[in-house]
């Protein structure tokens, strides 16, 4: 995947595009990627993605504190297992936001980007006050020469798959269903760091995960997952919490990995969550504890087998 910034504008190469923040790289987002693949090898130019970052309601809106479905890192990632050829990345600043939309269309999409295609999705909106619409584009199709499509809403059970509604999906904890609208496994990527060796304690070691500030994290509570290490695919019980049973304040995320006992400090581990098997609860000894973590093992076990 080749990635274009504003240094390479006006793009040396004709273009179809679809624009968009693309949180989440979910069943919806394929679809459009898909639809600009196959316009621009009708037309014979290039398919390009273009996103912009940071995210634009973070820019516009810093008060909300939105959370990520894919961080930056994490969207490139996933795109690039797309294998989407060419990715334009264009910084969501205050002053970009306040482009009109036809200023956008003239300068961004003919004369940067210099798109002859153009799919979006169907509630795309763009430009100052969001006044930019599909029809808005269909009006100025002929006079900049470039095709415009829409595509409709991809629904999954009666559900039009969105980034809201996967985030909504997640603060509740409903990964299964989170799961079904992305098309693959939510995950979490983060490096093992030093924890207090209160789980080796336990009988049941644990690998402290240190993610990116901008993540969304599911509620407290335990999660059956997979721990990806290397290339290996391993069965693991993530844990994300303050830890009552011990009285801290801090949140933190620990896996422990089934039948595993490397030192792995200074690694990096993709967690792809499958279900949340119970929510976080203080219990009154050490010894009711390790007998719950023996029962969440023994489902975890079970769901992923």
């Amino acid at each position: 995947m080749k990635i274009y910034t504003p240094k390479d504008f006006p793009l040396p190469f004709e273009t179809v595009i679809t624009i968009g923040s693309f949180d989440g790289i979910h069943l919806g987002h394929k679809v459009l990627f898909e639809e600009t693949k196959n316009l621009a090898r009708l037309l014979n130019v290039k398919s390009a993605v273009v996103s912009f970052d940071p995210h634009p309601r973070m820019v516009l809106f810093p008060e909300s504190n939105l959370k990520l479905l894919t961080t930056f890192e994490e969207k490139l990632y996933l795109l690039s297992l797309l294998k989407i050829e060419n990715l334009i990345l264009i910084p969501f600043t205050k002053t970009l936001s306040e482009l009109s939309h036809d200023l956008f269309v003239q300068e961004y999409i003919v004369d940067k980007l210099k798109a002859k295609g153009i799919i979006v999705g169907f509630n795309f909106r763009f430009g100052k006050f969001r006044k930019g619409d599909i029809d808005y584009l269909n009006k100025v199709a002929k006079k900049y020469n470039f095709i415009v499509k829409a595509v409709p809403p991809v629904m999954l059970n009666g559900v039009i798959i969105s980034s809201s509604a996967i985030r909504n999906l997640i603060e509740k904890g409903q990964i299964e269903t989170a799961n079904e609208l992305l098309g693959r496994p939510y995950f979490i990527i983060g490096k093992v760091i030093k924890g207090k060796g209160r789980g080796k304690d336990l009988g049941f070691p644990t690998a402290n995960i240190e993610v990116s500030p901008f993540k969304l994290l599911p509620p407290a509570g335990v999660y059956a997952v997979w721990v990806i290490l290397n290339g290996e695919k391993l069965k693991g019980a993530l844990n994300i919490g303050k830890r009552p049973t011990f009285g801290e304040k801090e949140i933190s995320i620990e896996v422990h990995i089934f039948n595993f006992n490397k030192d792995i400090y200074g690694e990096t581990l993709k967690i792809e969550l499958i279900k949340r098997i119970r929510e976080e609860r203080k219990f009154f000894s050490i010894e009711e504890l390790k007998n719950q973590i023996k029962i969440d093992c023994k489902l975890i076990d079970e769901i992923l087998h």
